[in-house]
């Protein structure tokens, strides 16, 4: 009998493989991940891998959504302690070696790959809905002064670009006042003023 998309052996196998594809692109960035070395970490068979990954590059981009995550959330907390709180919780994942390497895999690949592209988007993308509709707030509390919500973009340009840039470019690791000090400089001309 076929096995279907709903086979719990077959849902079993590809959990495996995605498990372990992703641990393979944490510890060894994108190369690392093949369909020989993703059955072995599975233990499980290669022709199962591409069973479910006809080539390395979907298998690839499987491991690459699930190993990036969304970069931040709002709640209805002070916008510059979620900023800062969540941005340093960040700085472990982006601090690891690998890290560099799979967001550059992203955005190299995003340029002419669809599913590239849509996982830049996950991460980014959906940051600058959150983050106005979160400034917006901010402004209503009279945290922020009214209309920076328009420059959402633009302000988390300046707070996360100098964080990957350090990372990425200048490999210097990221740490808690680096964070703050993005934060608040970006900020600081949206304070109220008194």
């Amino acid at each position: 009998m076929p096995r279907t998309n709903d086979d719990p052996r077959a849902l079993r196998s590809r959990a495996a493989a995605l498990t372990a594809a992703t641990e393979l692109l944490v510890e060894g960035g994108p190369e690392n991940v093949t369909h020989a070395t993703v059955a072995r970490r599975a233990g499980i068979g290669r022709a199962t891998v591409y069973r479910h990954w006809p080539d390395r590059h979907s298998l690839l981009m499987d491991a690459l959504a699930d190993s990036v995550r969304p970069l931040l959330t709002f709640d209805d907390s002070p916008v510059r302690d979620q900023l800062t709180d969540q941005l340093q919780k960040q700085t472990s994942w982006l601090n690891q070696p690998s890290s560099a390497s799979i967001m550059a895999a992203v955005f190299e690949r995003a340029e002419r790959d669809e599913k590239a592209r849509r996982i830049r988007e996950d991460v980014f993308g959906r940051v600058d809905q959150h983050f106005r509709d979160a400034l917006s707030a901010a402004a209503r509390r009279g945290e922020l002064r009214p209309g920076v919500q328009s420059h959402a973009h633009q302000l988390m340009a300046r707070i996360v670009g100098p964080l990957f840039f350090r990372r990425s470019v200048l490999g210097e690791p990221i740490d808690k006042d680096t964070v703050a000090g993005e934060v608040d400089s970006a900020l600081a001309p949206w304070l109220p003023k008194t």
